[in-house]
Protein backbone atom coordinates (compact mmCIF):
# COMPACT_ATOMS: atom_id res chain seq x y z
CA UNK A 1 0.00 0.00 0.00
CA UNK A 2 2.72 2.47 0.97
CA UNK A 3 5.45 0.91 -1.14
CA UNK A 4 7.65 0.03 1.85
CA UNK A 5 9.23 -2.85 -0.04
CA UNK A 6 11.02 -0.30 -2.23
CA UNK A 7 12.20 1.57 0.89
CA UNK A 8 13.59 -1.49 2.69
CA UNK A 9 17.29 -1.23 3.33
CA UNK A 10 17.66 -4.67 4.88
CA UNK A 11 20.15 -5.80 2.28
CA UNK A 12 23.81 -6.68 2.41
CA UNK A 13 24.57 -3.73 0.12
CA UNK A 14 23.24 -1.27 2.69
CA UNK A 15 24.60 -3.08 5.75
CA UNK A 16 28.08 -3.96 4.45
CA UNK A 17 29.81 -0.69 5.19
CA UNK A 18 28.37 -0.43 8.71
CA UNK A 19 29.23 -4.06 9.37
CA UNK A 20 32.80 -3.65 8.12
CA UNK A 21 33.38 -0.43 10.07
CA UNK A 22 32.05 -1.82 13.35
CA UNK A 23 33.94 -5.12 13.17
CA UNK A 24 37.01 -3.23 11.96
CA UNK A 25 36.85 -0.92 14.99
CA UNK A 26 36.56 -3.87 17.36
CA UNK A 27 39.58 -5.55 15.76
CA UNK A 28 41.56 -2.28 15.90
CA UNK A 29 40.75 -2.05 19.62
CA UNK A 30 42.25 -5.52 20.08
CA UNK A 31 45.35 -4.56 18.09
CA UNK A 32 45.82 -1.45 20.26
CA UNK A 33 45.45 -3.61 23.36
CA UNK A 34 48.04 -6.14 22.14
CA UNK A 35 50.43 -3.33 21.16
CA UNK A 36 50.10 -1.80 24.64
CA UNK A 37 50.85 -5.17 26.24
CA UNK A 38 53.90 -5.70 24.07
CA UNK A 39 55.30 -2.25 24.85
CA UNK A 40 55.47 -2.99 28.58
CA UNK A 41 55.66 -6.77 29.01
CA UNK A 42 57.12 -6.53 32.53
CA UNK A 43 54.06 -4.65 33.74
CA UNK A 44 51.73 -7.56 33.01
CA UNK A 45 50.64 -10.57 35.04
CA UNK A 46 49.50 -13.07 32.42
CA UNK A 47 46.46 -15.31 32.86
CA UNK A 48 45.82 -18.07 30.32
CA UNK A 49 41.96 -18.14 30.40
CA UNK A 50 41.90 -14.40 29.69
CA UNK A 51 44.31 -14.79 26.77
CA UNK A 52 42.32 -17.74 25.42
CA UNK A 53 39.01 -15.88 25.45
CA UNK A 54 40.55 -12.71 23.99
CA UNK A 55 42.14 -14.79 21.21
CA UNK A 56 38.87 -16.59 20.52
CA UNK A 57 37.13 -13.23 20.13
CA UNK A 58 39.66 -12.02 17.58
CA UNK A 59 39.23 -15.25 15.60
CA UNK A 60 35.46 -14.93 15.90
CA UNK A 61 35.52 -11.35 14.56
CA UNK A 62 37.60 -12.42 11.57
CA UNK A 63 35.26 -15.33 10.83
CA UNK A 64 32.24 -13.02 11.00
CA UNK A 65 33.93 -10.46 8.80
CA UNK A 66 34.67 -12.97 6.06
CA UNK A 67 31.31 -14.76 6.20
CA UNK A 68 29.14 -11.66 6.57
CA UNK A 69 28.35 -11.16 2.88
CA UNK A 70 27.13 -14.73 2.37
CA UNK A 71 25.24 -14.87 5.67
CA UNK A 72 23.38 -11.61 5.16
CA UNK A 73 22.67 -12.23 1.48
CA UNK A 74 20.97 -15.53 2.37
CA UNK A 75 18.49 -13.79 4.70
CA UNK A 76 17.82 -10.49 2.90
CA UNK A 77 14.24 -11.52 2.12
CA UNK A 78 13.33 -12.05 5.77
CA UNK A 79 13.32 -8.90 7.94
CA UNK A 80 13.11 -10.86 11.23
CA UNK A 81 16.12 -13.05 10.41
CA UNK A 82 18.04 -10.00 9.20
CA UNK A 83 17.27 -8.24 12.49
CA UNK A 84 18.30 -11.32 14.51
CA UNK A 85 21.58 -11.65 12.61
CA UNK A 86 22.44 -7.96 12.95
CA UNK A 87 21.49 -8.06 16.66
CA UNK A 88 23.64 -11.15 17.15
CA UNK A 89 26.59 -9.45 15.48
CA UNK A 90 26.10 -6.31 17.60
CA UNK A 91 26.02 -8.42 20.77
CA UNK A 92 29.17 -10.23 19.57
CA UNK A 93 30.97 -6.93 19.10
CA UNK A 94 29.91 -5.78 22.58
CA UNK A 95 31.07 -9.11 24.02
CA UNK A 96 34.38 -8.70 22.26
CA UNK A 97 34.85 -5.20 23.65
CA UNK A 98 33.89 -6.07 27.23
CA UNK A 99 37.03 -8.15 27.66
CA UNK A 100 39.43 -5.40 26.52
CA UNK A 101 40.36 -3.00 29.34
CA UNK A 102 40.40 0.77 28.97
CA UNK A 103 43.74 2.29 28.02
CA UNK A 104 44.16 3.96 31.42
CA UNK A 105 44.21 0.52 33.10
CA UNK A 106 47.21 -0.43 30.98
CA UNK A 107 49.32 2.53 32.11
CA UNK A 108 50.44 0.82 35.32
CA UNK A 109 50.62 -2.84 36.29
CA UNK A 110 47.97 -4.92 34.51
CA UNK A 111 46.82 -8.10 36.24
CA UNK A 112 44.88 -10.12 33.67
CA UNK A 113 43.32 -12.43 36.24
CA UNK A 114 41.92 -9.68 38.47
CA UNK A 115 40.56 -7.85 35.39
CA UNK A 116 38.99 -11.05 34.02
CA UNK A 117 37.40 -11.94 37.36
CA UNK A 118 36.00 -8.42 37.57
CA UNK A 119 34.28 -8.56 34.15
CA UNK A 120 33.64 -12.28 33.71
CA UNK A 121 29.94 -12.31 34.60
CA UNK A 122 29.09 -9.52 32.18
CA UNK A 123 31.39 -11.02 29.55
CA UNK A 124 29.96 -14.54 29.67
CA UNK A 125 26.34 -13.45 29.97
CA UNK A 126 26.76 -11.28 26.85
CA UNK A 127 28.16 -14.30 24.99
CA UNK A 128 25.34 -16.51 26.31
CA UNK A 129 22.91 -13.96 24.86
CA UNK A 130 24.85 -14.21 21.59
CA UNK A 131 24.41 -17.99 21.59
CA UNK A 132 20.69 -17.63 22.36
CA UNK A 133 20.24 -15.22 19.42
CA UNK A 134 22.13 -17.69 17.23
CA UNK A 135 19.83 -20.53 18.30
CA UNK A 136 16.78 -18.36 17.58
CA UNK A 137 18.14 -17.48 14.13
CA UNK A 138 18.87 -21.09 13.23
CA UNK A 139 15.48 -22.24 14.53
CA UNK A 140 13.57 -19.56 12.60
CA UNK A 141 15.64 -20.19 9.49
CA UNK A 142 15.36 -23.96 9.71
CA UNK A 143 14.09 -24.34 6.13
CA UNK A 144 17.13 -22.55 4.65
CA UNK A 145 19.57 -24.46 6.82
CA UNK A 146 17.74 -27.72 6.05
CA UNK A 147 18.60 -27.22 2.37
CA UNK A 148 22.29 -26.90 3.24
CA UNK A 149 22.58 -29.62 5.87
CA UNK A 150 20.90 -32.85 6.88
CA UNK A 151 18.50 -32.99 9.84
CA UNK A 152 21.13 -34.93 11.78
CA UNK A 153 23.70 -32.15 11.22
CA UNK A 154 21.10 -29.57 12.30
CA UNK A 155 20.44 -31.44 15.54
CA UNK A 156 24.17 -31.78 16.22
CA UNK A 157 24.69 -28.07 15.46
CA UNK A 158 21.85 -26.93 17.72
CA UNK A 159 23.06 -29.28 20.46
CA UNK A 160 26.54 -27.78 20.18
CA UNK A 161 25.09 -24.26 20.44
CA UNK A 162 23.05 -25.23 23.51
CA UNK A 163 26.12 -26.82 25.09
CA UNK A 164 28.16 -23.69 24.38
CA UNK A 165 25.47 -21.52 25.95
CA UNK A 166 25.41 -23.68 29.10
CA UNK A 167 29.22 -23.65 29.30
CA UNK A 168 29.16 -19.85 29.08
CA UNK A 169 26.59 -19.63 31.89
CA UNK A 170 28.78 -21.94 33.98
CA UNK A 171 31.89 -19.88 33.23
CA UNK A 172 30.11 -16.69 34.30
CA UNK A 173 29.92 -17.99 37.86
CA UNK A 174 33.13 -20.03 38.02
CA UNK A 175 36.45 -18.92 39.46
CA UNK A 176 38.07 -22.29 38.73
CA UNK A 177 41.17 -21.68 36.60
CA UNK A 178 41.08 -25.18 35.10
CA UNK A 179 37.43 -24.90 34.04
CA UNK A 180 37.98 -21.46 32.52
CA UNK A 181 41.13 -22.70 30.75
CA UNK A 182 39.30 -25.67 29.23
CA UNK A 183 36.36 -23.53 28.10
CA UNK A 184 38.71 -20.86 26.71
CA UNK A 185 40.70 -23.48 24.79
CA UNK A 186 37.46 -24.99 23.49
CA UNK A 187 36.38 -21.62 22.08
CA UNK A 188 39.80 -21.00 20.50
CA UNK A 189 39.67 -24.40 18.79
CA UNK A 190 36.03 -23.88 17.75
CA UNK A 191 36.81 -20.50 16.17
CA UNK A 192 39.97 -21.85 14.50
CA UNK A 193 37.92 -24.65 12.93
CA UNK A 194 35.35 -22.09 11.81
CA UNK A 195 38.10 -20.00 10.17
CA UNK A 196 39.68 -23.00 8.43
CA UNK A 197 36.38 -23.93 6.80
CA UNK A 198 36.04 -20.56 5.03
Amino acid sequence: MFGTSELSSLTWDSAAWIYSVIIGLVIVRYFRFVASLLQQPKAIKFYYPYLAFASSHILHMYANWYTGAQAYTMIEENALLFLLRSSRDAVGCIGGLVIVPQDKLLEGFFDMKSWFMKIRKAHFLVWALYALLYIMQVTLNFSSFAELTSPKEMIVGLSLLMTMMLLLFGAAFSENDYYLSIIGTFFVVFNLIQLTTL
